[in-house]
């Protein structure tokens, strides 16, 4: 039931759960992205590249396993650089809901039914901060005449009011939280999903690179590796 003088919104009971929540489930699929990208890192240099440098012969063999090797560098680093945007937490305002181009599709989402976000304080962030500052100025200006009113009739009604524009303050502040907190993690679900592409497209680049690399590696006409031990090859005897 509602305080005497406080209006719906501000009484309504607290969401599930706070869209806060899902910055940490995105985070955390970023983090197992790095921890692919750097696994491909470790591959591509661990012993088995490095044995088959062995095997190369020539100058031309030699400058495409660089080539292939440094592209194959480039794409992991390419995928952990913008991973690790993800990683990096967003400047988030109330004006970045009107104003920052990754929140564009969370917009149109919140034009199609503002009552939803915004309820009864308009239909943008802007004109919410707006309403907010009116009822503070408003709750601000009947503390004053409280303070100074000795009549006790008039002090009564003054308090009634105050106590709605206090309300009024407080069901704004939770609207404009609640936004905030929405647009953050909007924010890293985008930097996550841009993210992801450029890890795909990183994948790509590494494998181009593996597999000049290997061609240049495995094509020059040599049949062992060096240092590999010798096999024996079984001769048959030949009975008179």
């Amino acid at each position: 039931m509602n305080a005497p003088g406080e209006p719906p919104e501000a009484a309504g009971v607290a969401p599930a759960y706070s869209p806060l929540e899902a910055v940490t489930d995105l985070r955390a699929t970023a983090k197992w992205i790095l921890a692919a990208a750097a696994a491909v890192g470790a591959a591509l240099l661990g012993g088995g590249p490095l044995t088959a440098v062995g095997t190369i012969q020539d100058v031309p063999h030699a400058v495409a396993a660089f080539s292939g090797l440094l592209l194959g560098l480039l794409g992991v680093g390419w995928a952990i650089w913008f991973t690790a945007d993800a990683l990096i937490p967003p400047l988030t305002t109330p004006a970045s809901l009107d104003t920052e181009p990754a929140l564009a599709d969370l917009r149109a989402r919140i034009a199609r039914e503002p009552a939803a976000f915004y309820g009864p304080f308009g239909t943008s962030a802007a004109e919410l901060g707006r309403r907010l500052a009116f009822h503070q100025k408003v709750a601000a200006n009947l503390a004053e005449l409280l303070a100074t009113d000795q009549d006790p009739a008039r002090r009564q009604v003054l308090a009634l009011h105050r106590e709605r524009a206090d309300a009024a303050v407080l069901a704004a502040r939770r609207r404009l939280r609640a936004l905030s907190e929405l647009a953050h993690a909007w924010q890293v679900r985008a930097q996550l999903r841009r993210a992801r592409l450029h890890a795909l497209a990183g994948a790509a680049v590494t494998a181009a690179g593996a597999v000049i690399f290997l061609v240049a590696t495995g094509g020059n006409g040599t049949d062992a590796v060096p240092g590999a031990p010798a096999v024996p090859t079984a001769t048959a005897e030949v009975r008179p």
